[in-house]
């Protein structure tokens, strides 16, 4: 079924989430796993060359690195062996290539839900995703805002419809 999946992962609650719907994907259909995490370089006027240092992106990069690692132990914990990856730029715009890249059948991303002057501000990468990605994903809830329980994962269409 999938060979290759990718977690767009951030270290937060909702990307531990869809690191565990990957692992277990994973196990089920004997996947390759890539933990995929991004600096965000792009987008909103704290991001503006002008007011982002280096240090500040280098910290983010130190922090997603530190992320990556203990995602990658808890998944080496389960018997499942991870390729980690941390590039700068455009959230979805790098899933994408990236899923291009290693010619990935399956992204597994979180999806914190805002609120909608959040999500006229910034958007949503998860739409951006669906409207560009070249394989099947799994968006996975934020299930502290979620009306249907734990654990509440959308397939392509589905996902599409509630965002």
């Amino acid at each position: 079924m999938y060979q290759t999946i990718i977690i767009a992962y951030d270290g937060t609650a909702v990307g531990d989430a869809a690191l565990h719907e990957a692992a277990a994907l994973a196990r089920l259909c004997e996947a390759r796993l890539h933990i995929l995490a991004i600096v965000v370089t792009t987008g909103g006027l704290l991001l503006d060359p002008a007011t982002v240092s280096i240090d500040l992106l280098e910290s983010e990069r130190q922090c997603l690195h530190q992320a990556l690692d203990k995602a990658a132990q808890r998944l080496a914990r389960q018997g499942l062996i991870a390729t980690t990856c941390i590039r700068d730029g455009d959230p979805a715009a790098e899933i994408v290539a990236y899923a291009h890249e290693i010619k990935a059948d399956l992204v597994v991303t979180g999806h914190n839900h805002k609120g909608m002057l959040a999500r006229w501000f910034e958007g949503s990468v998860a739409t951006r995703l669906a409207d560009t990605m070249p394989c099947s994903m799994l968006i996975v809830t934020d299930t502290t805002h979620s009306h249907k329980g734990p654990g509440r994962a959308h397939t392509d269409d589905h996902a599409r419809q509630r965002l």
